[in-house]
């Protein structure tokens, strides 16, 4: 048993160690590309058994990025001392251009009366953003509920998602980070 959650632990530990390898302590992005950041979170009665994603598109209505975060592996640390959150700490690389956050997803199962439900829910959301050449973007934080009524919601958490990107992606310095967090359409 002991030698299982060595195994399990040195394969999460991997997977962090990848992105500050990947990124080699900048978050400059590769020429005539942009770095958007933001925090996929969710929340569910059984978190083992579920995942959120989302999508984005272009200008053209093209999706050009998706990601996907488990509530049971994936977790966004924030500042020392912070209690963590069940999700990911997502980077996309694109094109400059005009973009939206158009939906988010989630699956998860629920105990129902004939034992175990599998839900699936999508949410579009149509959050519009801009990204220049050259530059690294923070978009905040996309949390899917899944308990009782499923709702997105978005929010700036920058001080925890910063504090993940200091601590667990290894970039000491953030001054180049422009925060712009989404906002539905219509708030």
């Amino acid at each position: 048993m002991r030698r299982l959650l060595l195994g399990i632990c040195i394969v999460l530990l991997a997977g962090c160690t990848s992105m500050a390898t990947r990124l080699n302590g900048s978050l400059t992005p590769p020429p005539g590309q942009a770095y958007a950041i933001l925090s996929l979170t969710g929340k569910a009665f059984n978190p083992d058994s579920a995942s959120v994603g989302l999508s984005v598109r272009d200008q053209q209505g093209r999706v050009v990025a998706e990601d996907i975060a488990s509530l049971i592996t994936d977790t966004v640390f924030g500042e020392e001392g912070m209690s963590p959150v069940e999700g990911k700490l997502v980077l996309l690389t694109l094109p400059p251009g005009d973009y939206t956050l158009a939906g988010v997803w989630g699956h998860w199962a629920e105990d129902g009366v004939f034992g175990s439900d599998l839900k699936i829910r999508q949410f579009k959301l149509n959050a519009p953003f801009h990204l220049n050449a050259g530059e690294t973007v923070y978009l905040g934080q996309v949390q899917l509920e899944m308990s009782f009524l499923p709702e997105v919601k978005l929010s700036d958490e920058r001080k925890r998602d910063f504090g993940h990107m200091r601590r667990v992606w290894k970039i000491p310095d953030l001054s180049q980070v422009a925060a712009r967090p989404l906002a539905e359409p219509g708030k």
